[in-house]
């Protein structure tokens, strides 16, 4: 406590000092009484230092207030109600801007600065009520002249708070603005010339315009909004100090459109004039650093966003790899079990249906992957010509085996004349293979499903998928293409799924400049589903050149793969296709191997425990030249894109298959072949 108020001390006397000798140099613009002036800038430091000190300075300025005016007119009787008054319209002004305007932060905020300017308004009446009644009481002033001491009182400690508390306060708190720029400062520099001009045409007498005391004080008003608006309050609140000494000392004499009978009456109206310029520039000041601060907030949001939308790609990357790795040594195995001729019919059943779960796990993989893609409008498709006739009759033999089992009628009436389309064959695909699957999925034993086409109007393909099942509720019916909509909780713990491929199809139907609706009567009344899509003319037949089988041989293959179960079903299946295999898990292994032996081709993995395949695959290159397919359960645009840039010429997305494989090695080897 002692420290403290050892503390206090040096500031109470040097706040009492400056308020002495502000109030005598305010003094001599008293013009009604000795007493009363219409500057009064004591009152804007008062206010000032108690929002920043604290009111354990309230001292200094009843020290200050009475010596002023013990020194100047009156008694010490005046002198003390006049103190009093002084002290507490100060004290009264803080609590109210602290209680109700934010305190220091006042200027943040438009509505704040309107709290700020009627707590000057209000508080400031404190003082020249104590002390035109302590002069008019104690013979220093007429009754009769009270109320034009007062409003002269009044007004210059309500303009002094307005114009220099903002000053002292905004100068005195540390500024959430970043350094100026050299373009910042020239900026400022021009400002503060074109504001000492116009102020000096208005208010300086230099031009005639302002000596015969023209209305143009509006021209100062768009260089202080222009202050406003590009910079913070802590410059605006500078310029209006500025705007205001220029104005009051060209006021004084005799310039300006603020001239009137009296020095006194023409200091009122100017003062009253810069109030309202204060009041409405530094809220439009306020306005703009709280724009700034809500863009700046938004913009932090924004990284934010983005940083968890790359955040959940990785994520999503990296789930896709651990899920689908493991998925390529069960695809292998089965592909190795059904080629046996050992095996069983009955054997043969349980491969397929555990083909079909893996290969349902896989789709749900690709099904996340590609809402992300669509989601962030990142999805790329390939357009050609296509069938779609012949499109809708290859999903329905690829799903002929799970509508068999399911005892489920598949019938086709593909009567469309004109059934050509535009569209990427994988994606076009992919909406078909979602829509019957949804079918069979929703349909119980015994049902029907119907799969049509027609020309509803030229040009103009329709594609219908009706069935039998459990049909769609019409409160559901607005958002069955919603992403994880699956209808009541009851069907998503009976028919399991993520939900997304009607999400799915609907947004690759839109990509393909289609449509596509579902109806359905009600609940166990069946669905359709209409995907409907411009036709275009069908491409012209190009003859088939006669064709020879490619010869197969054996290729020498370097298999990477960190994966100990994928790398074996791998190597065993190439071996048993008659290629020489060796089989490495890293990048150093794979580069010692490559040392010793010559490979026809590199099969690798991307992500390996002491680098990338890519990395492999660009040193491969420079010093043999052998092509590369890159196996991988990273599908990503980007992962694919980065995996041709290295040189592989193939990417293939894990789990693989065996077909997939050899078409690939076909295709690597038969480019690379000279012919």
């Amino acid at each position: 406590m002692q420290a403290r108020r050892l503390s206090t001390l040096p500031a109470i006397g040097a706040l009492a000092l400056i308020y002495f000798v502000a109030g005598k140099l305010a003094l001599q613009l008293a013009f009604v009484n000795a007493s009363a002036s219409p500057v009064w800038p004591p009152a804007g430091i008062a206010l000032a230092a108690l929002l920043l000190l604290g009111y354990r300075v309230w001292p200094a300025i009843f020290v200050g207030a009475f010596f002023v005016n013990v020194l100047t007119a009156g008694s010490i009787f005046t002198s003390l109600g006049i103190a009093t008054g002084n002290t507490l319209e100060a004290i009264c002004g803080a609590w109210l801007v602290n209680r109700f305007a934010g305190g220091t932060r006042v200027f943040n905020r438009p509505q704040d600065v309107f709290k700020f300017a009627l707590a000057a308004v209000v508080s400031t009446t404190l003082s020249p009520s104590f002390g035109v009644t302590s002069l008019a009481l104690g013979g220093f002033a007429h009754w009769s002249n009270y109320g034009n001491i007062w409003l002269t009182w009044w007004l210059g400690d309500a303009a002094g708070d307005l114009v220099v508390a903002p000053l002292l306060l905004l100068w005195s708190v540390p500024s959430t603005r970043r350094p100026w720029t050299r373009r910042d400062a020239i900026e400022v520099g021009i400002l503060l010339l074109l504001l000492l001009g116009l102020a000096e045409t208005v208010f300086g007498g230099w031009f005639p315009i302002s000596a015969k005391n023209y209305p143009i004080s509006f021209l100062c008003g768009p260089i202080v909004i222009w202050t406003a608006f590009r910079f913070t309050q802590r410059e605006t609140a500078t310029g209006i100090f500025i705007l205001s000494a220029i104005a009051i000392w060209g006021t004084l004499h005799g310039f300006g459109p603020f001239v009137m009978e009296t020095e006194n009456h023409s200091l009122l109206i100017l003062q009253a004039w810069t109030a309202a310029l204060t009041i409405t520039v530094m809220a439009l000041s306020a306005a703009m650093a709280e724009r700034n601060r809500a863009q700046a907030a938004l913009e932090q949001q924004k990284d934010a966003v983005e940083a968890a939308n790359r955040t959940k790609d990785n994520f999503l990357a990296m789930l896709s790899h651990e899920l689908r790795t493991p998925l390529t040594p069960v695809i292998t195995a089965l592909d190795a079990l059904d080629a046996d001729p050992a095996t069983s019919e009955d054997s043969k059943s349980y491969l397929a249906m555990a083909r079909r779960n893996v290969e349902l796990e896989s789709q749900l993989i690709d099904d996340l992957l590609d809402l992300t893609r669509i989601s962030k409008d990142k999805l790329q498709l390939k357009f050609g010509p296509l069938d779609a006739n012949e499109t809708i009759s290859n999903v329905v033999e690829m799903c002929r085996p799970e509508s068999d089992a399911r005892n489920l009628s598949v019938r086709l009436n593909l009567r469309a004349g004109a059934h050509h389309v535009t569209g990427d064959a994988a994606k076009f695909q992919q909406i078909i293979w979602n829509l019957l699957k949804n079918a069979i999925k929703f349909t119980a034993g015994n049902g029907e499903i119907i799969i049509s086409s027609s020309n509803p109007e030229p040009q103009s393909l329709a594609i219908t998928v009706h069935d039998t099942g459990i049909g769609i509720e019409t409160e559901i019916m607005e958002r069955i293409f919603n992403p994880f909509e699956q209808g009541e909780h009851s069907f998503q713990r009976r028919y399991g799924g993520l939900g997304l491929g009607l999400a799915i199809s609907k947004s690759l139907a839109q990509a393909h400049g289609g449509t596509l609706v579902a109806k359905s009567e009600g609940r166990d009344r069946g669905s359709t589903f209409v995907l409907t899509m411009k036709t275009v003319p069908p491409p012209a037949r190009k003859a088939k050149a006669a064709s020879t089988p490619a010869e197969t041989r054996a290729l020498r293959i370097l298999l990477v793969d960190d994966h100990q179960d994928t790398c074996t079903a791998l190597e065993r299946l190439l071996i048993r296709r008659g290629h020489l295999v060796a089989a490495t898990h890293n990048v150093r292994s794979a580069m010692e191997a490559a040392v010793r032996n010559r490979f026809d081709l590199l099969i690798s993995d991307i992500a390996l425990p002491d680098g990338t395949g890519t990395e492999l695959m660009t040193w491969l290159r420079a010093i043999s030249g052998i092509p590369g397919i890159a196996i991988s359960g990273f599908g990503m645009n980007g992962d694919i894109e980065k995996s041709l840039e290295a040189g592989f010429a193939e990417h293939l997305v894990k789990p693989v298959k065996m077909e997939k494989l050899e078409a690939a090695i076909d295709r690597v080897i038969g480019a690379s072949t000279p012919s």
